[in-house]
């Protein structure tokens, strides 16, 4: 299981790489069934933002809502992928990239 989570991992940062560029940063990739991506100039609390991924059908995890501090993590969501295929998860960052254009 071990590699399968391995080459998900590997190849959700290769797609957020494709579509992002350096504008976004990945954290928290070494192990788990998701990580973390920060963009730049984001805010995913915003309501105009969250209208726009629903539009794309996007559902994202803001890190703000999970964190004990507030105000510092606006710009990050998790992205799980650990029950995906390598369709699902390309089709989706596609969908996101999208969605923030």
């Amino acid at each position: 299981m071990k590699k399968i989570y391995k080459a998900r991992r590997d190849y959700v940062k290769k797609c957020l790489i494709e579509q992002f560029g350096d504008t976004v940063k990945i954290f928290g990739d070494s192990t788990s069934l998701h990580l973390v991506a920060e963009f730049q100039n984001i805010v995913f609390l915003n309501q105009v933002v969250n209208e726009i991924m629903k539009k794309h059908k996007v559902k994202i995890y803001p890190v703000e809502v999970h964190a004990i501090q507030k105000g510092i993590h606006q710009n990050k969501i998790i992205l799980g992928y650990g029950n995906l295929t390598k369709e699902e998860i390309a089709e989706g960052i596609f969908r996101l990239r999208q969605a923030l254009n």
